[in-house]
């Protein structure tokens, strides 16, 4: 339901109604998610609908507005193009969602008419579609289509809309659109670790291996959270920085530190949290340094931050208890460290250390 498509007819008391078209493209079918990259790339908006020509000539023979139950011509006024990055486009628990805009010039809606939406059977949307009509400051009319129900069935303007809170799946889709926004930078802070963040997994499984000792790991996993949580915000707004080749290079090295340190549990424990607090901060630089290559929302920044961050904890998490589920049953026999933490350690740094070793090649040759 992230990607869902939404079809929002506006009818001011003066004025002509308009109706926006919010609609994930790139996962349409219409055009590639690489095609509409690059018209998202494009700042020109002539050229934009130019490129975009095919699919918006698609949308405009598949989107029906009846009024009255005779078809109406709908003018497109604006066409904007939202996108983060294109692995954001191709992934669907990243909506990119398109706006595009018309106006219905031809007629002078009143209360009295009816008027209906619907979508062809010749075009497919990410489904389900909601579909929200404000007429004449009464409360708004939503319905709900599915590529089964493609109608919004009869509704008249003259009398409140009702939103039909009883359908429990209208209520969690309007819960959804509301959240929309949020839940796409949560996914995008998810990915940056699960599937995407490597070696911030080997960094995870490098404290998960440390000791049997769960308030032991709490504690660093904690720390760690909070330390890249402060730096990758004071990066994110500007108040530090640092060369992003240098930082991959010094988070292969921790995960190398943190790896071989398991192996010396009892001699490390007094500088253990400090080298976590320190490691926590050089990460934050990584994270913020993947995030500055998408395209923040400049009017919600800080909110597209904090869920980002929020959705690297949650990956973060998702790591935790994955290794729980797989060695978490071993973790108070007295082999664990011997048979498990030990040769996991070993592996660990060993991937650090060709991580370390290729990085810094790229760096000085």
């Amino acid at each position: 339901m992230l990607n869902m498509t939404n079809l929002n007819l506006s009818i001011p008391t003066e004025g002509a109604a308009k109706l926006d078209l919010i609609i994930d493209l790139g996962q349409s079918g219409l055009v590639t998610p690489e095609f509409y990259w690059s018209s998202a790339q494009t700042t020109d908006g002539s050229e934009q609908e130019l490129m975009l020509h095919e699919a918006l000539s698609k949308i405009e023979e598949g989107l029906i507005l009846k009024v009255n139950g005779r078809r109406q011509m709908l003018a497109l006024t604006d066409l904007n193009l939202e996108a983060i990055s294109l692995d954001a486009i191709i992934n669907p628990l990243t909506p990119q969602m398109a706006r595009i805009s018309y106006e219905l010039q031809s007629v002078k809606l009143s209360t009295e008419d009816i008027v209906e939406l619907q979508l062809a059977s010749s075009i497919d949307v990410p489904w389900p579609c909601l579909v929200r009509v404000d007429a004449f400051a009464n409360l708004p009319a939503s319905r709900l289509l599915t590529e089964e129900t493609r109608s919004s069935g009869a509704i008249l303007l003259g009398l409140p809309g009702q939103r039909e809170e009883s359908d429990f799946l209208l209520a969690l889709t309007l819960q959804f659109q509301s959240a929309s926004p949020a839940l796409s930078w949560l996914a995008v802070g998810f990915q940056h670790v699960v599937p995407d963040g490597a070696d911030h997994i080997a960094f995870i499984l490098g404290l998960f291996f440390l000791s049997s000792r769960l308030t032991t790991l709490i504690g660093q996993v904690t720390l760690f959270t909070v330390a890249h949580s402060i730096t990758l915000t004071a990066a994110i707004f500007g108040w530090v920085s640092a060369p992003s080749h240098l930082i991959e290079i010094l988070i292969a090295a921790s995960i190398i530190y943190v790896a071989v340190d398991n192996l010396y549990e009892e001699q490390s424990q007094r500088w253990r949290a400090l080298a976590v607090l320190g490691f926590g901060l050089l990460h934050g630089l990584g994270f913020a340094s993947a995030l500055g290559s998408l395209e923040l929302p400049q009017d919600t920044t800080l909110s597209a931050l904090l869920f980002f961050n929020l959705g690297v904890e949650v990956g973060q998490l998702a790591v935790l208890v994955m290794a729980f589920a797989c060695v978490g049953w071993f973790r108070q026999q007295p082999f664990y460290k011997r048979r498990i933490a030990d040769p996991a350690s070993v592996t660990i740094a060993g991937v650090g250390l060709y991580w370390f070793t290729k990085r810094l090649a790229i760096y000085l040759f």
